[in-house]
Formats: structure tokens, C-alpha cells, sequence
């Protein structure tokens, strides 16, 4: 791990955590500094694991919750059929189901997303938070390499 510092008025960019030290940074702002780049990597282990659950492209997430929105409301209010929700008629027109079933597996679709956020915002915070608590770099390197592999590992199942 390469580290990026400030200290003393001296910038040192992209050091090995142990070569800082012997350079006379305090230990504790290189540690500090490690759990920080530790703690990113993490965050963006974190960040693919969720793309992999949604199509690719912006604001999909979000996407994802209107649909989820349009189609519950639509169910609970008495599936008027002269009155079907732009999500649900997109579904409709791209699966080729009715409306009762469009809006269901909407739904459904959702609430995998929104079960695989919080697995995915478990494991990212379990990890930083290992990372926080590790008392050296190595210990620190250990948590974060296996939180990383377990977001590594959390994809959807093959369709």
C-alpha cells in the first residue's frame, strides 16, 4: 500500500507506510492515513458489488425505486387498469405479461436490490470498522483484503 502525506511541511507522495515512518511520521498519522485508504478501497469494492446488481447507467438505482413505488401503489389501490402506472406499461410492453404480473415482478426486482444494499452495506461497514479497530497496518491490511474479497465475492445469481 502506497500512502499520499503532509507532514512537516514536507509532502510525501505514494510511500510505503513503513518507509514513512522511518521518515519520521508519527506512526499514528500513518496509521491513521492507512485506515483512510484502507477504508476507501473498501467503499469502492462495495460501490462494484452494487453495479452488479442493477443495469448499467446512471441514477438506475433510483430508477429502481420510482418503479417499485409506481407498481406498489398501483397494487394497492385497486390495479386500475385504465389507469397503469408508466413503469408497470414498460415492463408490460418489453415482457409481454399483463399488468397484475408487471407490476409483481417490479416488485420483486426491487426488493432483491434493496436486499443486496443492505448485505453490501453490511459487509462495507463490518470491514471499516475492523479496519478502524486494527491497532497496525498489517492487521488493518488483513480486514480490509477479506472485506474486500466478500464484496468481491457478492454478485447476483446467474440468470
Amino acid at each position: 500500500m502506497f500512502i499520499n502525506i503532509t507532514h512537516g511541511g514536507k509532502i510525501y507522495s505514494e510511500w510505503e507506510p513503513e518507509k514513512l515512518i522511518n521518515a519520521g511520521v508519527p506512526a499514528d498519522l500513518v496509521i491513521g492515513k492507512a485506515h483512510e485508504v484502507l477504508s476507501a478501497r473498501i467503499d469502492t469494492a462495495a460501490g462494484e458489488a452494487r453495479v452488479s446488481f442493477v443495469s448499467p447507467g446512471s441514477y438506475i438505482d433510483q430508477e429502481y425505486l420510482l418503479a417499485k413505488q409506481e407498481a406498489t401503489n398501483w397494487l394497492e389501490n385497486g390495479k386500475d387498469e385504465s389507469a397503469i402506472p408508466s413503469s408497470v406499461q414498460d415492463h408490460i410492453n418489453m415482457f409481454d405479461v399483463d399488468a397484475e404480473t408487471a407490476a409483481k415482478e417490479i416488485v420483486a426486482t426491487a426488493e432483491e436490490w434493496e436486499q443486496a444494499l443492505g448485505t453490501i452495506r453490511s459487509a462495507r461497514l463490518g470491514g471499516k470498522a475492523a479496519v478502524s479497530r486494527a491497532a497496525t497496518i498489517e492487521d488493518a491490511e488483513a480486514a480490509a483484503q477479506q472485506a474486500i474479497e466478500q464484496l468481491n465475492r457478492y454478485r447476483p445469481p446467474e440468470a
